[in-house]
């Protein structure tokens, strides 16, 4: 297996804090996900063993988390640690979308157990690779001195005929040297007839391994295809439902559920029939809905409902950053996260009131909340 291949696919799963409030994501598997993606960044860096902790921890809190599942095996099989590799796979293959890939490690974990190590041997304890190699190098020696035994007795046989012949020829008579002379040449022919043998059964077993190496090469090839393709269906029954949701939700009067969803769209790459229906909402909320929105921001920020006020405000300028009254609506922005208690992105966005309008009079509040929050 192509460990540094598959390990680059990897990516870090990457949920905004919005998305994570947005779908009231438990905190357990926020930091599974946490786990995770410290995991892939070790692996990066070739950190297998703080990787497979890491791993650990993540399934410990969400053991129903395939993505961690598959890295997981995939590290043992790196540390060749087959038996444990061999137990996670199996788990992984239990998952529909990942069985195809999961056998397919695992029938890689049989093939890198070879000189009789096969599944069953390992099922109680890991495969020690360094005997292995070892044990594969004795192998190795031993057959050479197998053949260069074989030589050898054809040396001794040839020597042996020589001393019979001179022997046959001053002192037996004439069929009993003939006799002799057709044994000693048919055992140096056994010999040779051996020794061809075996240099013609370390030929078939080369081809023989060669062919297996590219049916395996292509078979990888075609599982890489088949992955990319099932990749692209699974992203696009995504995309096209939450475009429907966002649809949906626009055409029952609930504008900041149907902008939550093309938000998510808007970093997506969309095909001409999708872009044309992303842009139609998007531009329609931006219009004519995003007031809507910001008067209920508004009337949330002057009762002193921060928290619920600020969700609201982010998506007016989000979507319509150009309006007249954007330094207005930074402000209260950053007042909201002051009065959540989050003084980090409360400066971010008096900062930009600041820079970004500072001639008009919110961006005087701004300095003050700045000096403010610095001075505690």
């Amino acid at each position: 297996m192509n460990f540094n291949y598959e390990i680059d696919k990897m990516n870090p799963i990457n949920i905004s804090d919005e998305e994570f409030n947005a779908h009231e994501i438990p905190k357990a598997i926020r930091k599974s996900i946490a786990f995770y993606n410290r995991a892939i960044k070790s692996l990066k860096i070739r950190c297998v063993e703080m990787a497979i902790n890491d791993l650990k921890r993540s399934l410990s809190l969400n053991p129903d988390f395939p993505e961690a599942l598959k890295l997981l095996g995939l590290c043992y099989f790196y540390k060749k640690k087959y038996s444990k590799a061999e137990k996670v796979l199996n788990k992984l293959a239990k998952y529909d979308i990942y069985t195809v890939s999961a056998n397919r490690y695992l029938q890689e974990l049989k093939g890198d157990v070879t000189s009789g190590k096969g599944l069953d041997t390992i099922k109680n304890t890991d495969f020690d690779a360094d005997n292995y190699v070892k044990g594969d190098r004795v192998s190795r020696l031993s057959r050479n001195n197998k053949i260069k035994r074989s030589k050898n007795s054809g040396r001794k046989y040839a020597v042996l005929f020589l001393a019979l012949a001179i022997i046959i020829t001053i002192s037996a008579a004439a069929y009993s040297k003939s006799s002799a002379i057709k044994s000693i040449f048919n055992s140096a022919g056994k010999a040779e007839t051996k020794e061809d043998k075996e240099l013609e059964k370390q030929r078939a077993t080369r081809e023989k391994n060669k062919r297996m190496d590219e049916k395996q090469k292509t078979l990888q090839k075609n599982f890489q295809v088949t992955k990319e393709e099932l990749d692209n269906y699974n992203n696009k029954t995504i995309l096209n439902s939450t475009l429907n949701d966002a649809e949906k939700f626009y055409y029952d009067g609930n504008y900041e559920k149907a902008l939550d969803n093309l938000i998510i769209l808007k970093s997506l790459k969309l095909d001409e029939m999708e872009k044309s229906r992303f842009d139609r909402l998007w531009n329609s909320i931006k219009t004519n809905d995003v007031w809507t929105i910001y008067n209920q921001g508004n009337k949330l920020y002057k009762q002193g409902n921060y928290q619920e006020a600020l969700p609201k405000l982010l998506k007016v300028e989000q979507v319509a950053p150009e309006l007249d009254i954007m330094p207005w609506v930074l402000y209260q922005i950053g007042n909201c996260y002051k009065e959540v208690n989050d003084n980090t992105k409360a400066l971010t966005f008096f900062e930009r009131v600041k820079s970004d309008y500072p001639n008009t009079e919110y961006a005087e509040y701004a300095r003050g909340m700045i000096s403010e929050i610095n001075n505690k």
